[in-house]
């Protein structure tokens, strides 16, 4: 895949400057990248925290696949930065991926993820502490002992796997990344308390579907299938 990365010093919002792009009709890999957003968000328009220092990036995709199958594009991007991180993490840490878009490192926060329809396209969202965190969350720097993490160098990293993964997900669909996905989950077969649509439901988290909603059994062996935008992990941080 072919990426061209624009660069900027300050943003407001690289989600929202990919989406004019798209309107634009530029092509599919254009990157926006700035060292600070000044209105960084995450889901639910919740802010990200956006100082210097750490990887802020979006990415322009037009996948051929149905709108009903985007939602698999979460979980193709937290595998390639999941495989991204692993070439500069120190040994000893335990790296987890929190449905359904986050990356936990010895279960901090250290990367979310953001797609956002946008006209033919889709707006890939990526932020990455890599030399700042905020409270009760963690930096790769941290994390990485004698690895230097660089913004730059790990930007482009993050784009080579994405672009492996985005390439196999689109030649061979959802499954591999499902399996990878599912091999680094957070809280797999643990039990879970989940907010749906303002109604607590505590079960076991069973696994991810086709479509990347998240499989719930309750204690009377009822299946709950739930999307991303409908619940939080009401033992850790709301996303």
């Amino acid at each position: 895949m072919d990426f061209k990365v624009h660069t900027y010093a300050s943003l407001p919002s690289t989600q929202d400057y990919v989406k004019e792009l798209s309107a634009e009709g530029l092509p599919e890999g254009t990157v926006v990248q700035c060292l600070e957003q000044q209105k960084g968000r995450g889901r639910r328009g919740n802010k990200w925290d956006s100082p210097l220092g750490n990887l802020y990036v979006s990415v322009l995709l037009r996948p051929d696949c149905p709108i009903q199958q985007a939602g698999q594009l979460s979980f193709v991007a937290a595998v390639a930065l999941s495989a991204a991180m692993d070439e500069v993490l120190e040994e000893g840490h335990n790296k987890t991926l929190k449905w359904p878009n986050d990356i936990l490192i010895d279960g901090k926060k250290v990367s979310g993820i953001l797609i956002e329809k946008e006209g033919d396209g889709y707006a890939l969202g990526m932020g990455v502490n890599i030399l700042a965190a905020p409270e009760n969350a963690v930096c790769l720097k941290d994390l990485s002992g004698e690895n230097r993490v660089a913004i730059h160098p790990f930007r482009d990293l993050v784009l080579e796997k994405l672009g492996q993964y985005y390439t196999q997900w689109q030649e061979h669909g959802f499954a591999d990344i499902r399996a990878a996905w599912l091999a680094q989950a957070h809280g797999l077969n643990e039990n879970l308390k989940v907010t749906v649509s303002g109604k607590e439901q505590e079960g076991v988290f069973k696994e991810i579907n086709e479509d990347g909603a998240l499989i719930l059994e309750d204690h009377k062996g009822k299946i709950f299938d739930i999307s991303s935008g409908e619940v939080y992990f009401q033992e850790l941080e709301r996303i």
